[in-house]
């Protein structure tokens, strides 16, 4: 059985964890907090000491982005990671802004705010800042963030904008991200999680 290592609170291993839900696959979910991050057991196992981490078999993975790519290609080919070359180009652009821009923005003032983590909150509001209006006009007019269905884009970017009511971020101030992280959330067996409640809403598709 696929084993995920991962923390109820992480944006993202619920990516990881949202993957799994809808392709349908079981696995085993084990807790892993800082401490057992530290540990030299949790070492051994991928050396960056980072959840999420994957592993199926004999096979390890880590980084959230890297584990969608895999499960779309070994799972949802096409579908999920785009049907053309350029869809597969507009999908890589969102996996490298939630692996960049939305991780050092978002994401990190939800660390310091949510968690008290000392970061430098000036620059992530900068990123922020910056990001947030690209993703608004971007889902202004449309469903998804690349093609006309849900693919490791939304996996991969939904999570930390989500959840940016925790980083004292006005969700309401973004209507369009706020509908598209509702969507997501409204997909048959969305796994909820803190902050990120299931939202059946009117025309979900």
């Amino acid at each position: 059985m696929i084993q995920l290592y991962g923390s109820p609170l992480s944006g993202n291993t619920h990516k990881i964890r949202m993957a799994l839900t809808f392709l349908g696959l079981p696995w085993d979910e084990r807790l892993t907090d800082a401490a057992a991050r530290r540990s030299d057991a949790f070492a051994a196992l991928t050396p960056m000491r980072q959840i999420p981490l994957f592993i199926d078999g004999d096979f390890t993975l880590r980084d959230s982005q890297a584990i969608l790519v895999f499960l779309a290609a070994r799972h949802r080919p096409g579908d999920w990671d785009g049907r053309t070359p350029e869809e597969r180009g507009e999908i890589h652009i969102w996996l490298s802004h939630a692996a960049n821009e939305i991780a050092n923005g978002p994401a990190a003032l939800r660390l310091a705010r949510k968690f008290g983590l000392a970061i430098a909150e000036d620059q992530a509001a900068q990123v922020t800042a910056r990001i947030l209006p690209v993703v608004e006009a971007h889902l202004a007019d449309r469903d998804w963030l690349a093609g006309d269905r849900l693919t490791i884009a939304d996996l991969a970017a939904g999570p930390y904008l989500a959840l940016m009511g925790d980083a004292g971020i006005d969700v309401a101030a973004w209507p369009a991200i706020r509908d598209w992280t509702r969507r997501i959330a409204a997909l048959p067996d969305f796994p909820a999680m803190p902050g990120w409640p299931a939202a059946p809403i009117e025309g979900a598709r």
